[in-house]
Formats: structure tokens, sequence, C-alpha cells
């Protein structure tokens, strides 16, 4: 397993840090708030169980290696990454103000504001731009990736389904893997007919503005096989005039130009 770089000095012997309670948790991770004594910061990171996923080493692989090369103010990127017997711990920022799915579901179940919704969207957009740039496809942008710290800073984080598109120094103009949350899932990954490009994200990026907006994303109170099937046969989901009169005409109007 290849380590990230380090960053600003931080150790790579799990001694050096004191875990402390869970902040998230995903099918082969659990994130843990943590203390790096030396440094005297706090961090969260990321443990995976190599035994448990060892048929996707390649995929944490290129989750670590992505993490560790992007640099960019609004992307999460790991401070180092290390093996602590069988497990693998990523190192990152910690985002106290945790996630804009979290906020949503704590303090705004109808959605945020116009103005909110417009700041983390830009944030996120600068964001795709440089992944986009890159070769990356991220493939899970959510309000669950969006991530914020106390000091309002919003960064986009969880690589672990994303893609490169220039593996084995080729470009790949098209992937053909079935990954991310269905909800958030264009049209052309759930079909597997010809493949996607980053246009892929962009359509996710429209989705979490709805998801931003009303508080939950389309059609998220069914069960993903039932998702997929309206996705595929409905025309995308959107604003509405009448529903969303609290929003300007502009803001529609943006989101309209999206679909």
């Amino acid at each position: 397993m290849e380590r990230a770089p380090r960053e600003r000095g931080f150790p790579t012997d799990p001694k050096e840090y004191k875990l402390y309670e869970e902040v998230g948790e995903g099918v082969s991770a659990t994130v843990y708030r943590a203390l790096c004594v030396p440094l005297n910061t706090f961090v969260a990171i990321k443990v995976l169980d190599l035994e448990k996923c060892s048929s996707d080493l390649d995929g944490i692989r290129r989750e670590v290696q992505t993490m560790s090369l992007i640099d960019h103010p609004n992307l999460l990127r790991a401070c180092c990454s290390f093996a602590n017997d069988h497990q693998l711990w990523v190192v990152m920022p910690f985002m106290a103000a945790g996630s804009a799915l979290h906020i949503i579901k704590t303090n705004f179940p109808d959605g945020f504001e116009e103005a909110v919704i417009a700041t983390l969207l830009w944030e996120v957009l600068k964001a795709l731009v440089y992944l986009h740039s890159q070769g990356h496809i991220h493939r899970d942008v959510k309000a669950g990736n969006i991530l914020i710290d106390t000091n309002g800073a919003v960064k986009l984080g969880d690589f672990g389904v994303s893609a490169c598109m220039f593996d084995t120094g080729n470009r790949q103009r098209a992937r053909n893997t079935f990954v991310g949350t269905p909800c958030w899932m264009a049209p052309e990954v759930m079909q597997q007919l010809h493949g996607y490009d980053y246009k892929a994200d962009i359509w996710s990026f429209g989705i979490t503005a709805l998801e931003l907006a009303h508080g939950h994303a389309p059609f998220s109170k069914y069960p993903p096989m039932k998702v997929l099937l309206m996705t595929l046969q409905n025309a995308p989901p959107g604003l509405d005039y009448e529903r969303d009169k609290r929003f300007s005409k502009v803001f529609l109007g943006t989101w309209l130009l999206h679909v």
C-alpha cells in the first residue's frame, strides 16, 4: 500500500494519534475525530479494514493517491496515510461543522436559504472544475460529501468512488462502472450503454442543488431500484415556480439551464 506524502510533519505512527468519537461510517471504512498529539491538532482519521475490503485494494489505492495528489482549497486532501496492522489509516483535516447534510438534518429540514445554497454550490463548483481539469470524475457529489469547518471553509470530500480519466497514462473518455448513490446518479451511469464522463458530476451537482433547496434529494423516499426506474423513465427532477416561490427567478432559471 502506497503512503500519501506527509504534510506539515504529520506522523505516520498510530501511537502518535488519540482516537475519540466516531464521526462517520461508510461501507468499508469508519471515520474518527482524533488528536495528533505531537502537533496538538485535531484531525479526522479514516480507518479501513484491509481484510474486509481485500477485493478492492486497487480502489483504496486510487482513493489514497487521489487524496494525496490533489491541491485545491475546496477539496479534502490526505495529510498522510499508513498501515496499522490490518488497517489503513488516512489522516485528513477535521471539518468540525460536519457535512451540509448533517446541518440540514439537524437544523434546516426544509432546506437552506438561497444565499447559503449559492455559497455552498460555488465552492463545490470550483472543486469540480479543478478535479475535471486534472482528469478526475468524483462520481458521488451530494450534500453528505460537502464538508464545512468552523471557519466556514467548504471542501468536497470522499473520493472512495472517484475515477481518473487518465488511468495508465491514456485518457479514458468514458467510464463504464456502476458507482455512486442512486438519487444523485446520472442516467448514463445507470444505463451502462455508452459509458460516461465528467458530465455525470454535473447531473449530481444539479441534484445536490435540489437537495440543498428542499432538505432531501428527489426520489429519496423510494428504495434504490425504484429510484433507478424513476430516473430513467421520467423527465429530470427540478424546481417548480409555484412550489419554490421563495427562490429568485435567477436561481430557478440557473437550475433550468442545468437540465
